[in-house]
C-alpha cells in the first residue's frame, strides 16, 4: 500500500476557481494521500490559512478508517500528533477534515535524499516516541507508524500522521481488509488488524524499522538486517536498540516507544556530544537524561536572545547535575545546610532517574479587531468631490489609523476607499431648484395695503407684489443638495478594537507551585504569527491558539498577537531511600530542594519537639507560680 503524497499540478485551482467547503476557500492542490486529495485553504471567518483533506475513496472500509482518523485525531492533543481542527460531510465534496497548515514534508521524500545524520535521526525519534507514548496511555495503537505517515518540519518539529488504522476503544472491524493493503516492510510480523489485536509492541516495532530507515537510507526489507555498523562504525551500540525493537519475539521489545528512545539516546551520546558544545553526556550519569520541550524548537528559530541566553543556562545547569556523582554531592551538601535536613541524603538515596528539563508559562495578548459591513451615507455634493473609477476594496485591506498599543477603540465610523458615487437629487430632480413654498412658484404674493382716508376712514387696498421669497422668479435653490442638482454618496463602516489575555502552562500538575512561582522567569517576549505551523507543535499554545481564534464573531478578526514566556528549571531525582520510592525536585537555577517529610531528619524533628514541650511546660508551670 503506497500512501505517499503523489506529485500533482500546483498551478491550477480546484476545478479552475476558489471552491467553497463551508467555512473554507480551497485554494490550490497540494498533494494526494492513500484516503484523500490535499487542497491547500483558508478559512473564510478567520483568515487562517488550513489544510483540508477531501476523501476520494467512498468504499465502507475507507469511509469507516477516514472518519475514525478525524474522531481519535479530534479528541487527541499532543505536540507529536497533526491535529484535527474540523471535520464533516460536505453535499458537493463529501467527507472532510481540517487540520493546520504545517510546514513540514513527509520522511519519505526526505528520505530519497539518503541516510539521516545520526542526531537528527534522535532527534525525530524522541518526538515520535512521546506521541507514541501519549497514544498508548490513551489505550490507542497506530499499526501503521511509516515513513509516509511521519511529517518533519524546517525547525526539526516532527509530527505523527494519519490514525486510519488505529485501534481503540472505539475502533470499527478492519479484519475484512486484504492483508496486502496494510501491511508495509514498518509492519510487524504478528500485526493484524482484528479487534483487540493489538498492543504497544506493534508500535514499538515498527519505529525500529523507521529508525533504521533513517540510519540506514534503506528499506528494512527482510527477517534478518544488515547491521548498522555496517554503514557507520559508530552505530554498533545503536544497532542492538534497533534490533531489539524490532525483535520477533513482542514480549522481548522495550516495553514502551520511550523507553527504546532513552536507549537510544544514551547508545548515540558520543553523536550527542559532537553536536552540542554545552553537554556532555558521555560524562553523565547513565541513568539522567535531558528533554527537550517542544516549545524550545520553535522559539530557537526566532533568534531571541533572551530565550537563547536561557536555554543556554539550563543546559549547562542539567549538565552539571547529571555529571558522575554531582546529584549524590549536592544533596550531601543540602543536607548539611539544613538543621532539620536528613543526614547524608546523597549517600543514602539510591538513584534511579535523573531528569532535567524546562517548563513553560505562555501569555498570549491578541488584538481583536471588528469591522461591520459598509453602509451608505448620502451628503450635500461638494464642488471637489470626484467619483472613483477604482475597484472598492476588500473591508478588510482598508487601512486604518494607529492607536494606542492595548487601547479599546469604542467603534468609530470609517470611509470606505474608492466608493464615492455622485447621484441626482432626488427631491429636485437634477434641477438643482424647486417651486417656492412661498408664492407656489407663481413668482408673485398678494399684498394687502391699509389706506387712511381724510374723514379718518380705512380701507384695505390688495395688490400683488414679487414674491420676497424668491424675488419673483418663482423658484428657490433645492435645500437638500444647496442648489447643486446632486448629492455624493460614500460607503463608510464601523471598526473597533480590544484586547484580550489568554494564559496557559506545560503540564505542571505534579510539580510544586509555591516553588514554580518564585523561580520562574520571563525567558521570550514578541509579536508572533499565531497561524504559523510551527506554534501549533506545541500543546499548550495550540490550545491557546485554538481558545482565541473562537472568540469573537464573523466580523472579528486576530489583527496582532504578542507572546510572552516565561520558564523555569526543574531536574526530578527518582530514586529509592530506605527501600522506598522518592521523588526529589531540583527547581530554578539556585537548584531549590523540594521532597515529602521523609527528607528531614526524624530524630532532630523528634528533639525539636520535646524541647518545645519542655520549654511550653516551664512556661505554663512559671505562669502558675505568678498567679
Amino acid at each position: 500500500m503506497n500512501t505517499s503524497r503523489l506529485p500533482v499540478r500546483t498551478d491550477k485551482r480546484p476545478n479552475e476557481g476558489l471552491v467553497e467547503l463551508r467555512n473554507y476557500t480551497l485554494i490550490e492542490l497540494q498533494g494526494q494521500e492513500e484516503l484523500a486529495t490535499i487542497y491547500r485553504a483558508t478559512h473564510q471567518t478567520l483568515d487562517r490559512p488550513v489544510e483540508v483533506h477531501v476523501l476520494r475513496r467512498h468504499d465502507w472500509i475507507s469511509v469507516s478508517r477516514f472518519q475514525l482518523a478525524a474522531r481519535l485525531a479530534a479528541r487527541l492533543s499532543h505536540p507529536g500528533l497533526v491535529p484535527v481542527i474540523d471535520a464533516g460531510h460536505d453535499e458537493q465534496l463529501g467527507d472532510y477534515l481540517v487540520t493546520p497548515q504545517l510546514d513540514a514534508q513527509p520522511l519519505n521524500k526526505l528520505l530519497e535524499a539518503g541516510p539521516m545524520p545520526p542526531i537528527r535521526v534522535l532527534r525525530i525519534v524522541q518526538q515520535l516516541a512521546a506521541a507514541l507514548d501519549y497514544l498508548h496511555g490513551e489505550t490507542i495503537f497506530h499499526r501503521d507508524v511509516q515513513p509516509v505517515n511521519v511529517f518533519v518540519g524546517t525547525e526539526g518539529v516532527a509530527y505523527l500522521a494519519n490514525l486510519s488504522l488505529a485501534s481503540g476503544p472505539d475502533t470499527p472491524d478492519l479484519s475484512s481488509i486484504d492483508e496486502a493493503d496494510y501491511l508495509t516492510p514498518y509492519s510487524a510480523p504478528e500485526q493484524r488488524l482484528s479487534k483487540g489485536e493489538a498492543g504497544t509492541a506493534l508500535d514499538v516495532y515498527s519505529l525500529g524499522a523507521v529508525i533504521y530507515h533513517m540510519l540506514t537510507g534503506e528499506i528494512p526489507a527482510g527477517a534478518e538486517l544488515p547491521s548498522l555498523a555496517r554503514h557507520d562504525p559508530g552505530l554498533v551500540a545503536a544497532d542492538r536498540i534497533v534490533q531489539r525493537m524490532m525483535a520477533a519475539q513482542p514480549a522481548t521489545r522495550f516495553p514502551s516507544a520511550g523507553a527504546a528512545a532513552l536507549a537510544l539516546r544514551q547508545a548515540l551520546r558520543s553523536y550527542v556530544d559532537e553536536a552540542s558544545d554545552d553537554m556532555e553526556e558521555s560524562r553523565w550519569e547513565p541513568v539522567a537524561e535531558w528533554l527537550d520541550n517542544p516549545v524550545e524548537t520553535v522559539l530557537q528559530t526566532t533568534g531571541d536572545e533572551q530565550f537563547g541566553a536561557f536555554l543556554s543556562r539550563a543546559r549547562k545547569r542539567a549538565d552539571e547535575l547529571h555529571r558522575r556523582d554531582a546529584i549524590r554531592r549536592h544533596l550531601t551538601s543540602w543536607s548539611r545546610d539544613g538543621f532539620f535536613h536528613r543526614r547524608s541524603l546523597g549517600q543514602l538515596i539510591e538513584l534511579e532517574q535523573i531528569v532535567s528539563y524546562n517548563v513553560y508559562f505562555y501569555e498570549l495578548k491578541i488584538c481583536y479587531e471588528t469591522r461591520k459591513e459598509g453602509r451608505p451615507r448620502v451628503r450635500t455634493f461638494a464642488p471637489d468631490d470626484q467619483p472613483s473609477n477604482q475597484a472598492i476594496p476588500d473591508l478588510w485591506a482598508i487601512p486604518l489609523p494607529e492607536v494606542k498599543p492595548e487601547r479599546k477603540t469604542r467603534p468609530t465610523e470609517a470611509t470606505v476607499p474608492h466608493s464615492t458615487r455622485i447621484l441626482p437629487c432626488t427631491t429636485c430632480l437634477h434641477e438643482g431648484k424647486i417651486p417656492c413654498n412661498v408664492c407656489n412658484g407663481t413668482g408673485m404674493v398678494t399684498k394687502t395695503n391699509k389706506i387712511s382716508h381724510p374723514d379718518r376712514s380705512r380701507t384695505e387696498e390688495t395688490i400683488e407684489v414679487s414674491c420676497p421669497q424668491c424675488k419673483g422668479y418663482g423658484k428657490i435653490a433645492c435645500p437638500t443638495c444647496d442648489g447643486h442638482g446632486k448629492m455624493t454618496e460614500t460607503q463608510v463602516f464601523l471598526w473597533s478594537r480590544e484586547f484580550r489575555v489568554w494564559e496557559e502552562t506545560d503540564d505542571i500538575e505534579d510539580l510544586p507551585p509555591v516553588a514554580l512561582k518564585t523561580e520562574r522567569q520571563p525567558v521570550f517576549a514578541g509579536t508572533i504569527d499565531l497561524f504559523q505551523g510551527n506554534w501549533q507543535s506545541v500543546a499548550p499554545l495550540a490550545a491557546l491558539i485554538d481558545a482565541a481564534s473562537q472568540y469573537g464573531d464573523q466580523d472579528t478578526r486576530i489583527v496582532s498577537s504578542e507572546l510572552n514566556v516565561h520558564g523555569v528549571m526543574i531536574t526530578e531525582i527518582d530514586g529509592l531511600l530506605e527501600e522506598k520510592p522518592q521523588r526529589l525536585y531540583l527547581i530554578g537555577e539556585q537548584n531549590q530542594t523540594i521532597g515529602d517529610w521523609t527528607l528531614l531528619n526524624p530524630e532532630r524533628l523528634i528533639l525539636a519537639t520535646v524541647f518545645g514541650l519542655l520549654a511550653l511546660l516551664a512556661l505554663l508551670t512559671l505562669i502558675f507560680t505568678l498567679l
